[in-house]
């Protein structure tokens, strides 16, 4: 997921009720600042954190990408008439979170350049600007809400996007790369379950009760997941192999034996560790993904 910090002074009221975010596409004499062009840069399942007064006062989650609107009539006429819009739901942060709170710990994850703050800790004239991984996740951590941001994520995007398979899509992408994900390195140690694969950047964050089968609670559950490394991932994924109950790999007929070296696939592999839970997620698993036959 993408993390991103609207300060919204003088329109976080109207914006929070009308469940959007404007900006005009130029300045006076057709200037562009990058902190406006930037919605044009926010995807649904993207995360918003709302500013205002000092604080975080709202939580958002994007619904639509970037498209072309006329400057809302409540915003008072202040900007120029064509702008961009994104349409968000936004949860409230009650109570808002000072940034005086955590600041000096922000600031360390926000970049030199094209940030809300400065260096000297003073919030910078702007609209829109992207918060880095580490930022975001801080962020987050700070706040009051009602539930986790994966889950209001995954609430979101069942609310707006309307194609199933779309929708599933970008709950999987933005969730796969967010706290889960995060969780699910800490827990396998950054190694493959496998193979102990660590190179992070090749690892995938892969359901074992797959994501359109689970409820809310088992999507953002960490013992409903592996760590797994690239060819492990697809195979589980495709239902080409699967786990017993003792860690032991098996694979289904349907995977030539003669592919399964050239695939980077073992049939001596083992999960390194299980727990009861994630056997439950394995026996459904072995029923309705493993191709049997």
């Amino acid at each position: 997921m993408a993390y991103w910090w609207v300060s919204q002074n003088k329109t976080h009221r109207q914006e929070r009720e009308g469940g959007y975010l404007w900006a005009p596409k130029s300045g006076s004499g057709g200037v562009v600042f990058q902190h406006w062009s930037n919605m044009t840069l926010v995807r649904p399942g993207d995360v918003i954190f709302s500013y205002a007064s000092q604080a975080i006062g709202a939580i958002a989650v994007a619904s639509s990408i970037a498209y072309d609107a006329p400057q809302p009539e409540e915003l008072g006429g202040a900007w120029n008439e064509d702008g961009r819009r994104v349409d968000a739901v936004y949860r409230q942060v009650s109570p808002p979170v000072r940034l005086s709170t955590f600041v000096d710990e922000l600031v360390e994850h926000l970049p030199e350049h094209n940030s809300p703050l400065t260096r000297q800790k003073k919030g910078v004239q702007g609209y829109l600007f992207a918060v880095p991984p580490k930022a975001g996740q801080l962020i987050c951590n700070r706040l009051s809400v009602s539930a986790p941001v994966e889950q209001l994520i995954t609430e979101t995007l069942n609310q707006t996007i309307p194609d199933q398979t779309t929708r599933e899509a970008l709950i999987k992408a933005r969730v796969g790369q967010g706290r889960w994900r995060q969780d699910l390195l800490l827990y396998w140690s950054g190694k493959c379950a496998v193979t102990g694969l660590e190179v992070e950047k090749l690892l995938r964050a892969s359901h074992i009760k797959p994501w359109r089968d689970s409820d809310n609670q088992e999507r953002l559950d960490i013992l409903n997941g592996f760590l797994l490394g690239p060819a492990y991932d697809a195979a589980f994924d495709a239902g080409l192999i699967t786990f017993a109950d003792d860690g032991r790999i098996i694979v289904s007929p349907q995977m030539p034996a003669n592919q399964l070296g050239l695939a980077g696939i073992s049939t001596n592999a083992v999960l390194q560790t299980l727990q009861d839970d994630h056997r439950k997620y394995l026996a459904h698993h072995r029923q309705s993904v493993f191709v049997q036959s």
